[in-house]
Formats: C-alpha cells, structure tokens, sequence
C-alpha cells in the first residue's frame, strides 16, 4: 500500500514551499498544512484544500497555493476570493507559484506582483503588516466568483 503519485507530488510540493518560506524567516510553528474547508453557494458543494496558511498567533497572514500550470494568473482572481470568503478577516495577502514563478497579491487591494521567490515577504515584515485602508467588498460577489473559479469557469 504505497501512497499514489499525487500524494507524492503534493507532499513533495508542501515541503518544496515550506522550505522557501523557511529561507525567508518563517518558523514552522506558523504552517498549516492542507487545510480542508468546505463551501456552499447556492446548490454547489465543495471542499477546497489549501496547501499551506501562514499564521501567527490567531492571525492569518497569507495562504499559499501551487498550480502546475504555466499560466498562473487564470487563478489570480479566485484566490482573492477564496481569501475573501473563508477567512474572517481575510489573509493580508495570498501567493501562487509553480516554483518558477510567483505572483504575491494583496487580498484587500488586488494589487498583484510578479516576480521569483524574492517577492515573498520576510515574516518580521509580515507579521507587523498593516493594511491599508480599502474599498469594501461584495461578500455575495465574492462568493459567486469562487464558485465559478472552484468550478474551472
């Protein structure tokens, strides 16, 4: 009973990201790893598992998702969602990378920036960031486009 090539895969890719997040002063203590959430809307169901949450203390600073795909920002939009929708507050900010590149988006502002691993912020920094004042969001906005987005629309 070995475990199957997608287990392998993502247990490869969780310590590949930990080990960048470590680089740049993340302690362990502060991973959650593939954490499970379950989501409704309307008479869809899903369960959405995110690779890696950064927290400290009770707050969730960022959530950190791999996409093998060469294109990542076909998902840029519906990670601010998922942001938006499952945590209350909302992370500061979210990362996807396929490890070669990375796009870090601000989870209130939408402001996206793309680069190599040298865009993540150092945790001292994290950790003491303030958000910036913004615009509200629609949470039933929101909600439709994680769905659409958890549904490959």
């Amino acid at each position: 009973m070995g475990n199957s090539k997608e287990e392998i895969s993502l247990k490869s890719e969780l310590s590949i990201l930990k080990n960048i997040l470590k680089e740049k002063g993340y302690p362990e203590k502060c991973f959650l790893e593939e954490k499970k959430i379950k989501f409704s809307y309307k008479k869809l169901d899903f369960e959405i598992s995110i690779p890696l949450i950064i927290r400290n203390n009770s707050n969730t600073l960022l959530i950190v998702d791999y996409k093998p795909q060469e294109n990542l920002s076909i998902s840029e939009r519906g990670i601010i969602a998922l942001a938006r929708v499952l945590f209350s507050p909302p992370p500061y900010f979210a990362l996807i990378t396929n490890f070669r590149d990375f796009v870090l988006i601000n989870v209130y502002t939408q402001e996206k920036e793309r680069g190599g691993k040298d865009i993540i912020p150092e945790f001292i920094k994290l950790k003491n960031y303030k958000t910036e004042i913004t615009k509200s969001f629609n949470p039933e906005i929101e909600k439709k486009i994680l769905a659409i987005y958890l549904s490959g629309g």
